[in-house]
């Protein structure tokens, strides 16, 4: 039973309001987008050097480490305070007094310079995290921008797509007017047309994620951008050993767990000084009395003080530090792992993607070659509308591969200079 109306459109009708509708998408996306300008990798780079909120963030700790050191140090600096007051008691004059005192720690049994220590290795371990954000937001953007890339080629290549249908459903009109092809050959070209358009049209939804995700890399909003850097080409790799050495002496979480480890190690001394003996000087100056001239006096006075009883509170704290060195330890030792493991999984990973590249540059040869006898013998009638369809969707299978393998060996190169904490030779 036929449950549309006798005045609705026919399927053929269907198809053809379909495919223009998801045309006009496609345009109305490309107009929305406007005029893309060109970036290329290193000034995405630069700007997110520039304004990368995490960077920002890494800079202000390392900021607050070193006011943190100029506040240690103040511990034993010269101090000084003033004081005046001035009262009356039944039966006697006004009387009025002021004090002028200095104090200056002599010694605090090496206490303070332990403290200076610990926050310069506090300073050290901020400045290697600042370090392991730059890396990690350059990593960022460099997967972002190869994204971008990725998708601006799937993008081009859905829109060759796009010609060749067209073309192909202008021939296969040609042939079924002239009698030659019968009319299975046109529907099925406009069949392939609309497909191929919907690829274009998830292509473009594609880009636009990956622009919207470039900005998140950089920071800033970029706009409407187009990728100008191509992907890299194959080069010379470390050996593991060599790669690991590096790592071991470069990524910036193996030097911060030696600085946190050795900080650690800090921690117990500075604990056990809890309760060691101190040595204080002081001096003072005090105008007192009623009637002027007041009268003055001349105050100086050292202080030994020695903790005899702390109800436990320093063998507490030295436990405590103790377990924080222990655990500083472990982490360290599991930092060198994830090192080990990093290094071999991007080798590996690296080396992967550079083997896909020869094989999918061969396989986009042998479908060119293949798309072009389908078309050869479909133009000279001894062929059929399927096998340019399986040629043509081959091809642009071939091509989107070869992209995604040279996308995969860049990453993965960007992948390898974070794990070895910087460039490689």
């Amino acid at each position: 039973m036929n449950i549309y109306p006798e005045s609705a459109p026919g399927k053929g009708s269907l198809r053809c309001i379909a495919a223009l509708l998801l045309l006009l998408l496609a345009v109305s996306i490309a107009e929305g987008a406007g005029e893309a300008r060109t970036l290329a990798l290193e000034e995405c780079i630069r700007l997110a050097e520039e304004h990368h909120p995490s960077l920002e963030e890494a800079r202000a700790s390392l900021n607050a480490q070193k006011a943190r050191l100029d506040a240690v140090k103040a511990g034993n600096a010269l101090t000084g305070s003033l004081s005046a007051s001035t009262g009356r008691q039944t039966g006697s004059d006004q009387s009025y007094s002021t004090s002028f005192t200095v104090t200056k720690l002599l010694t605090d049994s090496g206490k303070n310079a332990l403290e200076r220590r610990s926050q310069g290795l506090a300073i050290d371990t901020a400045s290697e995290s600042q370090r392991e954000a730059v890396l990690t937001v350059r990593k960022g953007v460099k997967d972002a921008y190869y994204t971008l890339l990725l998708n601006g080629l799937k993008r081009e290549q859905a829109e060759s797509a796009v010609r060749t249908y067209e073309k192909h459903l202008e021939k296969a009109k040609g042939f079924y007017e002239a009698g030659i092809k019968a009319r299975f050959d046109v529907t099925k070209a406009e069949v392939d047309l609309s497909n191929a358009r919907i690829t274009l049209v998830s292509a473009e939804a594609s880009l636009a994620t990956a622009r919207a995700a470039l900005s998140n890399a950089v920071g800033i909003q970029l706009g409407d951008v187009e990728a100008v850097s191509g992907f890299l080409a194959p080069r010379s790799l470390p050996d593991e050993p060599f790669a690991v050495e590096q790592a071991m002496a470069n990524r910036p979480d193996i030097r911060s767990a030696l600085l946190k480890s050795e900080s650690g190690k800090l921690s117990v001394a500075i604990a056990a000084k809890g309760n060691a003996a101190t040595v204080s000087l002081s001096g003072s100056a005090n105008l007192s009395g009623s009637e002027w001239p007041l009268n003055d006096t001349f105050r100086a006075t050292v202080t030994l003080s020695v903790p005899v009883f702390d109800g436990g509170l320093t063998d507490a704290r030295i436990a405590e530090a103790r377990y924080g060195a222990q655990g500083a330890d472990a982490a360290l030792r599991r930092v060198e792992q994830t090192v080990l493991y990093d290094v071999r999984s991007t080798l590996l990973s690296v080396k992967e993607a550079e083997a896909r590249i020869p094989v999918a540059e061969l396989l986009v040869r042998q479908a060119e070659e293949n798309l072009t006898l389908a078309e050869g013998r479909y133009e000279m009638g001894v062929g059929n509308v399927l096998e340019v369809a399986d040629a043509v969707l081959a091809f642009t299978s071939a091509k989107v591969s070869l992209y995604q393998a040279q996308h995969d060996y860049s990453a993965s190169l960007a992948a390898l200079e974070k794990t070895l904490g910087g460039e490689f030779e």
